[in-house]
């Protein structure tokens, strides 16, 4: 494992939406990236919108560095051979086990005997797909888009990973402004992503059999849980609903949630349009034309003013009493 080093020689490998985006938080939290990629007409995409992202801190007043500065950090590469010099890989290749599994076997011959080896998997059990000798020193740590704003960072335990190792990431990750959580031990999904899986069933049956339209959903969510999850978070309003209420509440008559994973003819009608979404112009909503970079500054500034609110949240109101 690396030592206190200030500044980390860090490769990032898969330079696609979110390989960009984690260049961005580790450049910004001053290590040297190497971002890598097969290829060089991705890693050359790559490069603008770091740039945008970085412009849109530095107008917010997030970041009060030059942005060339920053970038200065920031080589991209096609050359696999720079995970040999690296203190810290991060791969965020593509979700497909065959890719991941040949990924390993090739940081396993080329990494130093101390570099820390993490995935951005969102669901695959790279455990399982990764050779003995990098076991001890391999662990799960799955960001969130964007994640330059987005804090949270889910650690995730293989069965081998030293106890050492997760706290010295821990660390790494506070530092860089992120929020990590500890996982003791690898589920498919994580706890965000299962929550966010249950929660797209009921939305998608909602809309698939004709109760509501999407954007009633939204503003009912919005105008409810929108309010109340920034403060209360999804276990402690429990406690605020009564323990005693919820115990009723789970013995009530079942109200037939989807249990199971199924296609959404919404979903398979739209992707059959070419509506895709925002890198489309359109979606389940129309986008009025607006270019993709610009959809992207108005979420992000709002994203900014709502990660504001919760810090002041934790840091005000909860933070008088026990975590």
């Amino acid at each position: 494992m690396p030592g206190e080093a200030d500044r980390l020689e860090i490769a990032v490998a898969g330079a696609g939406t979110m390989g960009h985006g984690l260049a961005i938080v580790m450049a910004r939290a001053g290590h040297n990236v190497a971002l890598l990629d097969t290829e060089k007409e991705i890693l050359e995409k790559a490069l603008e919108p770091i740039r945008w992202h970085l412009d849109m801190l530095r107008e917010e007043g997030l970041e009060k560095r030059p942005v060339e500065d920053i970038l200065a950090r920031i080589k991209t590469t096609t050359e696999k051979e720079v995970i040999a010099g690296a203190d810290l890989v991060i791969e965020s290749v593509s979700e497909d086990p065959g890719i991941k599994r040949s990924f390993y076997r090739g940081v396993a011959e080329l990494c130093r005997p101390d570099a820390v080896i993490a995935s951005n998997t969102s669901y695959l059990n790279i455990f399982e797909l990764a050779p003995s000798a990098i076991q001890q020193r391999l662990l799960i740590s799955h960001f969130y888009a964007p994640p330059y704003l987005i804090p949270l960072v889910e650690i995730v335990k293989g069965p081998e990973t030293r106890a050492d190792l997760v706290e010295w990431m821990k660390s790494l990750l506070a530092e860089a402004g992120q929020e990590p959580v500890v996982i003791e031990k690898f589920i498919p999904g994580f706890i965000v992503n299962r929550l966010q899986r249950a929660m797209g069933k009921e939305i998608f049956h909602l809309i698939d059999e004709g109760y509501a339209r999407p954007e009633e959903i939204d503003r009912a969510v919005l105008s409810s849980l929108g309010i109340r999850l920034p403060v209360l978070g999804v276990v402690r309003r429990f406690d605020f609903a009564g323990l005693d209420f919820t115990q009723k509440v789970l013995s009530n008559p079942s109200i037939n949630l989807v249990s199971r994973d199924r296609p959404s003819k919404a979903i398979d009608d739209l992707v059959a349009q070419g509506r895709l979404g925002v890198k489309s112009g359109k979606g389940f909503y129309d986008y009025g034309g607006l270019d993709e970079k610009e959809i992207y500054r108005k979420r992000d500034r709002l994203l900014i003013r709502m990660r504001g609110l919760i810090r002041e949240i934790k840091h005000t109101f909860w933070s008088d009493f026990n975590e």
